[in-house]
């Protein structure tokens, strides 16, 4: 069946121009909508900062004189055990960060600043 008009059209699906929704179906496109999480500046503060205690911890495993460089003992070995687990704790958070995608937007934000501060450091 062929519909003409724009009118026809309007009449066949039986539109009410005062036809107004109810609270029920507002309610429910509402309630599938999940509430968006803001960025903020204190998430990517806390990943660079986080980010260059672990890159500082890295670097100074392999320069000599450091407190927790090659040859100081129980020191090195504490020292260089900590910088290696943020940096196995970096990764994987940016690992699932990058899975989660939109889900988590916020832990992107912090692994992402991370990460770009342990490589800066790493490679200075």
């Amino acid at each position: 069946m062929y519909i003409n008009s724009f009118d026809e059209r309007i009449n066949r699906i039986d539109w009410q121009p005062s036809a107004v929704p109810t609270r029920q179906m507002i309610d429910s496109v509402l309630a599938s909508r999940r509430p968006r999480q803001p960025r903020s500046a204190v998430l990517s503060l806390a990943g660079a900062i986080a980010g260059i205690l672990i890159g500082t911890g890295l670097k100074g495993m392999a320069l000599a004189g450091s407190p927790w460089g090659p040859e100081t003992g129980l020191a090195g070995a504490i020292g260089g055990s900590l910088a290696l687990t943020g940096l196995a704790a970096s990764v994987s958070a940016a690992l699932i960060a990058a899975a989660k995608g939109k889900e988590a937007p916020r832990l992107m934000q912090f692994a992402s600043m991370n990460l770009l501060m342990i490589v800066v450091l790493l490679l200075s």
